[in-house]
């Protein structure tokens, strides 16, 4: 019977029917492709990583938001390298987004996620943003759905990215982020070390020949990484090099002080190396954040007078001119004396008395993707708050800007009377830290609204509202230790007994 196996027809031939297989299959997705477009083709080939992807997610949900994590660092890296005009890249990050929450759902049919995690997010806050963002599209300047959906979906991602984020993130996980944010900014940062030297691929070379008005600059290259441009590379090391800081002088641990410093140390080089004025008000926001949390006037004093020495060199010496990076950095010392200062101060006088009228602004994504020709289409979109302004009006600006002094209150408060654990306390400085220098480089590039620092303000965000739980969580990991000596110790005077 064996001998009829091994000489049967299916095992003769085997191989051929293999070979027919893949040869209908590659047919199947040739036709797929022909009839439908290259996405579909190119979500066949990933199906059977969709499917690895979902069932990992399933079991542990922290591993999407460690994926999107990773995804908002490297977006434009895919896009260059691997996807290129397959898919924009920013579409994907929407479906990790609803992946996570539709495996959530389905997951939470059998009881196995604890939404009352979510008490702890600031749900009304984002969905007062969300109804004003809303009311946008009936404004009657409201240049259409399509410009509406691509001025929105950063706001998106801030109204579901920070519930996700309070839901699924614990104490392991943060950790485990802390760690994933400082391995990527030292990826980042090495990528624009061998820009700076002069190693330009082909898509660092593609992307220069249509951005080189903004990135070569006195025949010297602003250096972007993986990033969408010099200003976002630089704004985003800034951060990590001042959460680095922080979390370097909180640690106890030497091997994470070494990991923190070194963040700290790629994140300012990168910053450096960026040629990005306006980054280096994410360093100052953030040391000012700093004093003023931990509360001691003296070191409060003493970083004022370091500041203002600091500027009196950059403001009245020469000092460095030598260096690129210093010489361009000194312009933003001299505004009188900067052209795109005064070109800046000139188009929001005219958006003032634009707006004079319109206090909610022309509609989400006019000057961004409005309407060709328009008072607010041509005006340069090149300040955070400005862009927020011309298209939400002061309504919408003042809102905005409320809602992050709230972001930052909560976590102050958190800090000074409900955080016990010293690891936690110094965690949440260095995210406050992290998103005050954030906040106030904003006003200079719309950084908060581009990947990835947008998703990473929002992680920061979340983990200020839930510090409380994790304080919870770390209390009791401090009072098992105790526990288990105490018993230990009764069962060794129980066992003498006997």
């Amino acid at each position: 019977m064996n001998d009829d196996i091994i000489n049967s027809p299916i095992k003769q031939y085997n191989k051929w029917l293999w070979g027919i297989g893949l040869l209908l299959a590659y047919t199947l997705i040739a036709f797929i492709v022909g009839f439908f477009g290259l996405y579909a083709g190119v979500l066949i080939l990933l199906f059977p990583f969709i499917i690895i992807y979902t069932i990992t997610i399933f079991n542990k949900p922290i591993v999407g938001v460690y994926v999107s994590f990773f995804y908002c660092f490297f977006l434009y890296a895919l896009g260059r390298y691997v996807i290129k005009d397959a898919l924009p890249p920013g579409v994907l990050y929407d479906g990790l987004i609803a992946y996570s929450y539709a495996i959530l759902l389905f997951k939470g049919l059998s009881g196995k996620v604890e939404w009352a995690r979510l008490k702890d997010a600031p749900i009304l806050v984002l969905i007062v943003w969300l109804v004003y963002c809303m009311l946008s599209l009936v404004n009657p300047e409201s240049p259409g759905f399509n410009a509406w959906m691509i001025a929105f979906r950063p706001h998106m991602y801030m109204i579901l990215g920070i519930p996700l984020f309070c839901l699924l993130i614990d104490v392991k996980s943060l950790k485990t982020m802390l760690i994933l944010w400082g391995v990527f900014s030292m990826i980042l940062t090495v990528k624009g070390i061998t820009q700076q030297l002069g190693y330009l691929d082909n898509a660092d070379n593609l992307f220069l020949s249509v951005n080189y008005t903004t990135h070569l600059i006195w025949g010297k290259l602003r250096v972007f990484s993986y990033c969408s441009d010099a200003g976002q590379f630089g704004a985003q090391q800034a951060q990590a090099g001042v959460v680095g800081a922080v979390l370097f002088l909180s640690e106890k641990s030497k091997l994470k002080r070494f990991f923190f410093l070194l963040m700290a140390l790629t994140g300012i080089l990168g910053m450096f190396i960026s040629g990005t004025r306006g980054a280096m008000f994410v360093l100052v926001g953030g040391a000012l954040a700093y004093c003023f949390i931990i509360r001691k006037i003296k070191l409060l004093l003493l970083s004022l007078i370091l500041m203002g020495g600091f500027y009196c060199v950059m403001r009245y010496t020469y000092i460095g001119s030598g260096i690129y990076a210093i010489h361009r950095m000194r312009s933003a010392f001299v505004p009188s004396a900067d052209p795109s200062y005064l070109v800046r101060k000139n188009n929001q006088k005219i958006l003032r008395e634009y707006l004079s009228t319109r206090p909610m602004g022309g509609g989400l994504g006019s000057m961004e993707h409005g309407v060709k020709g328009s008072v607010l289409y041509e005006i340069p979109h090149d300040s955070g708050y400005v862009l927020t302004w011309g298209d939400q009006g002061i309504i919408g600006v003042s809102m905005y800007i409320l809602m992050f002094l709230y972001f930052l209150i909560k976590g102050t408060w958190n800090v000074w009377f409900r955080i016990k654990n010293e690891w936690l306390r110094g965690v949440l400085i260095a995210l406050i830290a992290g998103i005050s220098g954030d906040a106030v480089a904003h006003y200079g590039n719309p950084i908060m609204l581009q990947f990835p620092t947008c998703i990473v303000v929002f992680f920061n965000i979340a983990v200020l509202f839930i510090a409380p739980r994790l304080d919870k969580e770390l209390m009791q990991e401090d009072n098992k230790e105790p526990v288990k000596t105490t018993q230990l110790v009764k069962r060794s005077a129980y066992n003498t007994m006997r």
